[in-house]
């Protein structure tokens, strides 16, 4: 049978998610053929026994450790069999008709890379979730020319729109588009991995959509909490990317920006 569209997912201590996340695609009523993989890395809750049990019957993959999310999402992909491929977080719930409303755009644009979803808090409230490369210039940008959407997330607003980097909470790529650039860069055990793989898009001529009228729930951050930003992944992930000659002059711009707009408050208050 022709499947339109692999779900897959990576769990990381998702015992008390993962079943409100899959009922929330069994429940709904799209007429679109689907398949759920859900990779676990944590073999210390029982979330794998309960994606197991659950009425969707998904593939899971138990993994005997955390190999990480990029790692966990190539794992899944290799075992796709749809026509695209949803990357999406076990913390998260489809909203409505979510999925038909990606899955008619994607079929429709030509030079698709990927389409996103519009991300909600569980308040109802807009998550920001696309932002422009990080690059130097954009720090610049960002620090002292006011430009508040060049160095972090955004909301892109109420329209459809390309968009440079989208995060990979809900993330819908073609399969022939993952074949032609490639999975998940394995080298990112945990942030940047939405980063790098929006840029090779980028390269290869390929664009990334926000398509606001479909929206899914995210409980942002749920399966990531560290200690401290030096034990977080993040940091060798950012180092990885740049090198560490661009992550250092980087760094600086921030620094220094940062220094500027503590002086233009200052001189604003005394103003």
């Amino acid at each position: 049978m022709k499947i339109d569209l692999s779900i897959v997912t990576v769990g990381y201590k998702s015992e008390d998610t993962i079943v409100p996340f899959l009922d929330s695609i069994q429940k709904n009523r799209d007429n679109i053929s689907k398949e759920v993989i859900v990779v676990d890395n944590y073999p210390g809750d029982k979330g794998a026994d309960r994606a197991q049990k659950h009425p969707l019957k998904p593939t899971v993959i138990r993994n005997t450790e955390n190999i990480g999310f990029s790692k966990g999402i190539n794992q899944g992909i290799k075992v796709c069999h749809g026509e695209y491929v949803l990357i999406i977080n076990p913390d998260t719930r489809i909203v409505g008709s979510a999925l038909k409303y990606l899955l008619d755009f994607a079929r429709k644009t030509t030079q698709l890379g990927a389409v996103v979803p519009r991300l909600l808090n569980y308040d109802g409230s807009i998550q920001p979730s696309c932002s422009k490369f990080p690059t130097i210039w954009n720090a610049v940008r960002y620090s002292f020319f006011g430009c508040k959407n060049c160095f972090k997330k955004y909301n892109p607003g109420d329209k459809t729109t390309k968009v440079e980097v989208a995060v990979m909470a809900a993330f819908l790529i073609p399969k022939t588009v993952l074949d032609y650039v490639g999975g998940l860069d394995e080298r990112y055990f945990l942030y940047y991995e939405d980063v790098e793989f929006c840029r090779r898009l980028h390269l290869h001529g390929l664009s990334v959509y926000y398509l606001p009228k479909a929206k899914v729930q995210h409980i942002h951050g749920a399966s990531g909490n560290f200690v401290s930003h030096l034990k977080s992944p993040l940091l060798k992930s950012a180092k990885i990317y740049y090198g560490p000659v661009y992550s250092a002059t980087l760094n600086l711009v921030l620094w220094i920006g940062h220094k500027w707009q503590v002086i233009l408050r200052r001189k604003k208050f005394r103003d």
